[in-house]
C-alpha cells in the first residue's frame, strides 16, 4: 500500500477486529442483532467518542494555563508521527 496513513488505519481495523473476535467470539457478520440493536451499539460508541473528545479538549484548555488558539496553532512547530500531531507546549498561547 502506497499511503502509510491508510495502511496504519487498515492495520488498526484488523487489530480491532481480532480483539473483538477474541473478546466476544463473533465478527460483524453476526446476524443475531436487529437493526435497532446495531444502531444502539453505534450510538453508544459515538457517545463514548464524544466523552473522549470532551476530556481531551478540557486537558488542552486547562493544561498549565496554556490554550490552543488558531494563531498559536498556525505558528507552532508541529511534528507528525503515525497520524498524530505533536506541538511544543511553549509554542501555545499562555492564558
Amino acid at each position: 500500500m502506497k499511503d502509510k496513513i491508510v495502511k496504519s488505519v487498515v492495520d488498526k481495523f484488523e487489530q480491532r477486529s481480532d480483539v473483538g473476535q477474541k473478546k466476544y467470539g463473533v465478527t460483524l457478520e453476526r446476524d443475531d442483532l436487529t437493526f435497532v440493536e446495531w444502531l444502539n451499539h453505534l450510538q453508544e460508541e459515538l457517545m463514548d467518542a464524544t466523552l473522549y473528545v470532551e476530556k481531551l479538549k478540557s486537558e488542552l484548555e486547562n493544561k498549565d494555563g496554556y490554550s490552543i488558539t488558531k494563531e498559536s496553532w498556525d505558528t507552532a512547530d508541529k511534528i507528525t508521527h503515525e497520524g498524530f500531531v505533536y506541538v511544543k507546549l511553549n509554542d501555545l498561547e499562555r492564558i
